[in-house]
């Protein structure tokens, strides 16, 4: 009787080696908790202080957070945010480590940290930098994201950006869609025609910047309609007048075939285009253009129109 009872006061065996196995699992646990990235702390506090060298300071101390393994992708987007090549000697390795390039690899693998995350950061902050380095930075991470990224959700949010309220979107938006569209504008081209049916002006001047950026000749047809609406018998279908003048110099930047519109729009005496035309075709340099602007230049006009020389 007297065994019986030691017995049942005596631990199991299975049991004690169980807690002794996950006691130091719940220490580590524990400090993993409480565990920070103390350069990316330090490199904080420094851009919010008044010290001297404060980024170049911090873009040290961010250096130093990479090598620990959290909050990466913090450490990697200030670091393409805040180095700057004006921190270093030319003839240095740190100095080509703050190249426009480089910076925008550390936004690219932020982004690859957490995607929906920065990619926002990226169109709806980062764009509106006034530091334009900075703005070269995020555009080569946006090209980084086009290519080996999600594509299709980031053409949504530049979609939702040349749509926005607010002209600081738009123009980031119309900026990125020209630069990306130069390498794909089978893609992007026909996204942008879309939007010259917004019913924001604002949306649709930027749509029409972005298709002169991009220089395609995909877009000749949906900016000759859009020109040729201010003759339109309702006002509701003629296009604003800044919008259809941007359109003749996106004709005028595409070139090549957009010449014959051009052409069009000289040959029409009663077009209020005309010498925005004649603009556009002068800097050509095109053969088919001399007769319209010489019999162009023949004429009295109410506006001045300077012609470069070559």
């Amino acid at each position: 009787m007297v065994m019986d009872k030691r017995a049942s006061l005596m631990p199991k065996r299975g049991n004690t080696m169980k807690k002794l196995w996950l006691a130091p699992v719940l220490v580590l646990f524990i400090i993993g908790c409480g565990t920070q990235n103390e350069n990316l702390a330090k490199g904080k506090e420094l851009i919010k202080s008044d010290k001297r060298r404060k980024e170049e300071r911090a873009v040290r101390e961010f250096k130093l957070a990479l090598q620990r393994p959290i909050d990466n992708a913090e450490a990697h987007y200030l670091l393409g945010f805040y180095n700057s090549q004006e921190f270093y000697e030319p003839n240095t390795t740190d100095w080509e480590e703050a190249s426009i390039v480089a910076r925008g690899k550390h936004m690219f693998l932020a982004y690859k940290e957490e995607p929906r995350k920065y990619l926002e950061r990226l169109i709806f902050e980062t764009l509106r930098d006034d530091d334009l380095d900075i703005q070269n930075a995020a555009l080569d991470a946006l090209r980084r994201v086009y290519k080996q990224g999600d594509r299709k959700r980031l053409i949504s949010q530049l979609q939702k950006a040349i749509k926005s309220g607010d002209n600081r979107d738009r123009h980031s938006a119309h900026w990125v869609f020209g630069h990306l569209g130069k390498d794909d504008p089978t893609t992007l081209v026909p996204i942008l025609v879309k939007l010259l049916d917004h019913r924001r002006t604002e949306t649709r001047l930027n749509a029409v910047k972005a298709l002169g950026e991009i220089g395609s000749e995909e877009a000749i047809s949906a900016l000759a309609a859009l020109i040729e609406s201010g003759a339109a018998k309702w006002k509701r279908d003629r296009e604003e007048p800044e919008v259809r003048q941007l359109a003749v110099e996106a004709l005028g930047k595409i070139g090549g075939a957009a010449v014959p519109e051009l052409v069009k729009i000289v040959e029409n005496k009663g077009s209020s285009l005309r010498v925005d035309a004649i603009r556009a075709l002068a800097t050509l340099g095109d053969d088919k253009v001399v007769e319209p602007l010489l019999d162009a230049l023949r004429e009295q006009s109410s506006r001045d129109v300077l012609i470069p020389l070559n």
